[in-house]
């Protein structure tokens, strides 16, 4: 039996891009993460995307970086509108995340954010320019792209953009790790738990995940404080959905897969750090590590955001 391995892991990789976001915010708090921003005003920042793919207990890494900015279009009493651009990339070899490959061909390209009052992202504006220039590149891409592994992922990112959700998902990562922590408030000396669900796109049960939020190192001299994360989804869940995909999606080789995955165990975790100057309400520095044992992969993610003032 040959299962398509490739397209399994890009359907599991998926799930996670749905996992940004807390649960709540605390009904007693001590400081509270908004924007303060004015109409005209420019951010700028610096993103790395490290990928470490381990295959057969060999690590391969690729590190990918852009430069990106975001300006204040509109400020209203309920929301902001917000136009973020991706200004330059230095491309990894052979990257295999299929975002950094377009991103990098949609460089100066205006995506419109739209922002709660709070700072929480509600949905990316120009739905439709954005598609049109995502298909161009993912068409440009595909056209010389050699590895078949990657026009899989190709194929289907192309599928998934036909929603405006699937677009949000697969290009605003970076854009929704900015506004991470905004939109709540935070007590000191406190660790909050919250038992949180994911949508399950490999359909069944929703994905139960224990997360844990806390917010360090506070000063208030300065207006600096850091906020630590961590979800450890629910390995049973996902390993049975897993299982019961490649099932549904294989009906003539059940024994086969029992016998390749059924003594797998599927796990997702990630944990986040934001640094925040919480006076002005804007980001200083971000790491966020996610890491998934696939089973027939292992894969380590991290990203970084840094401000440049």
């Amino acid at each position: 039996m040959k299962l398509n391995r490739n397209l399994i892991i890009i359907t599991i990789l998926s799930i996670t891009f749905l996992s940004f976001g807390q649960n709540k915010a605390l009904k007693t708090s001590e400081i509270e993460i908004i924007p303060h921003w004015k109409i005209n005003e420019v951010h700028s920042v610096i993103i790395k995307n490290t990928t470490t793919d381990i295959v057969k207990e060999k690590p391969l890494t690729y590190l990918t970086t852009f430069n990106a900015s975001f300006k204040v279009l509109e400020k209203t009493d309920t929301e902001y509108l917000v136009e973020w651009i991706f200004t330059n990339s230095k491309l990894a070899e052979n990257d295999p995340n299929f975002e950094t490959n377009i991103l990098a061909k949609l460089l100066n390209i205006k995506f419109q954010i739209k922002l709660s009052n709070f700072g929480k992202f509600i949905e990316l504006v120009n739905v439709d320019e954005i598609r049109i220039a995502s298909n161009k590149a993912i068409d440009e891409l595909n056209a010389k792209e050699m590895n078949p592994n990657m026009k899989v992922q190709y194929n289907g990112v192309k599928q998934m953009i036909v929603s405006k959700q699937g677009l949000e998902i697969a290009l605003l990562k970076y854009v929704k790790l900015y506004n991470f922590s905004f939109g709540y408030e935070y007590k000191t000396n406190y660790e909050q738990v919250n038992n949180v669900k994911f949508p399950n796109p490999l359909g069944g049960e929703p994905f139960e995940a224990v997360e844990k939020v806390k917010l360090i190192n506070v000063d208030l001299n300065s207006s600096i404080c850091k906020i630590e994360t961590s979800k450890n989804v629910d390995g049973e869940i996902l390993s049975k959905s897993v299982m019961e995909f490649l099932k549904r999606n294989n009906k003539n080789h059940i024994k086969e897969i029992e016998q390749e995955f059924g003594n797998y165990v599927f796990e997702i975790t990630e944990n986040s750090m934001q640094e925040l100057n919480f006076e002005k309400g804007i980001l200083l520095k971000s790491s966020f590590t996610r890491k998934m044992n696939l089973g027939i992969q292992n894969r380590t993610l991290l990203i970084e955001i840094e401000a440049v003032e």
